[in-house]
């Protein structure tokens, strides 16, 4: 073999690229109707607020509302990944700056997080009150209607930031309590968010989770029904939506277990709604639901225009108020 040929480099094998992992839902699309229908009558607001503070152990004193009720010192330069390059979102320095005076473990007021927290559905009412709620979210969108939304209120900026629930740019026991409602479904790596949950509760502290049960949220009326024969209708033509993160309550609550929480069933919130089918039959026109942004376009209209033939066919008034019991059912798991 010549000298050349001995020098010569070895072919170099390329790896297959490893497939890339589906990606969490952000809610970017549906920041200017999510309140309209998501959100929750004010006084159910409320009493979902009252059961957060009880199970959270937060003490009657209301605190100074603000970026400055975030726990203190707990965001870490993870936050200049998760959120420095959102427009309008907290920078790890700035955030730092604003949240450095809430003082530590036993405060009454609590130290709360909301993964998730969109528009303040949740947290709105908590901040409201002067408690020390953080909230982070995928979706820059959402965050600026939560911003907007506290501003109409004349409260000060809520303590959010956008960031990656399975990445938390907080340190480790920095919070008393955490909140989730409605959220690991959309997350594919949910038991990673589950653990960094797991990591930045305090010793003791408590995560507050919504069951998954889709008959009581959503209630057995237009709303809950009509979702679901329109999705009968898919799955007749073949057509569908796959799960994205956690497949159901069952399996949630035993992850949780598995990592050493106790579970507290919390007394339900329970309120009637009146609801109309053409309401519901309009909203899944618009493609509103994060399941339609799944399933193309041409065939999901078809399968509302099938929906409201099969409606006709029962003689079914779609104008006609119908009165619906809907529930929010929490759980404290505590650690």
């Amino acid at each position: 073999m010549s000298r050349a040929l001995a020098k010569r480099p070895r072919r170099c094998t390329i790896p297959a690229p490893t497939p890339p992992r589906s990606s969490s839902v952000a809610f970017d699309r549906a920041a200017d109707y999510y309140d309209q229908t998501r959100g929750f009558p004010a006084e159910v607001g409320e009493r979902i607020a009252d059961r957060i503070e009880r199970a959270a152990g937060i003490g009657a004193e209301p605190r100074a509302t603000g970026a400055e009720t975030a726990a203190g010192g707990a965001i870490t330069g993870r936050a200049a990944v998760t959120a420095g390059a959102a427009a309008g979102a907290v920078t790890a320095g700035a955030a730092a700056a604003t949240v450095g005076s809430a003082t530590g473990a036993g405060d009454a007021g609590g130290r709360l997080l909301e993964i998730g927290v969109g528009t303040g559905r949740i947290s709105l009412p908590l901040h409201r009150r002067g408690r020390r709620v953080f909230g982070i979210d995928l979706s820059g969108p959402m965050l600026d209607r939560y911003r907007a939304k506290a501003a109409d209120e004349g409260l000060e900026a809520p303590a959010v930031l956008r960031g990656d629930a399975t990445r938390l740019p907080f340190r480790a026991g920095s919070f008393d309590a955490v909140v989730e409602v409605h959220v690991l479904h959309l997350i594919p790596g949910w038991r990673e968010a589950v653990a960094e949950v797991r990591r930045v509760l305090a010793p003791g502290g408590t995560l507050l989770v919504s069951r998954r049960l889709w008959d009581r949220s959503e209630g057995n009326g237009p709303r809950g029904l009509a979702r679901k024969r329109h999705a009968r209708i898919l799955a007749e033509w073949g057509l569908g939506t796959q799960r994205i993160g956690v497949r159901g309550d069952e399996e949630m609550i035993a992850s949780l277990v598995e990592l050493g929480g106790r579970v507290e069933e919390l007394e339900p919130v329970s309120w009637r709604a009146r609801e109309t089918w053409a309401e519901y039959l309009e909203i899944l026109e618009r493609r509103v639901w994060s399941e339609s942004w799944q399933v193309p376009e041409a065939p999901w209209e078809a399968a509302v225009r099938r929906l409201r033939v099969d409606l006709a066919a029962d003689a079914v008034d779609i104008n006609a108020p119908v009165t619906v019991e809907r529930h929010v059912d929490l759980a404290a798991i505590r650690f």
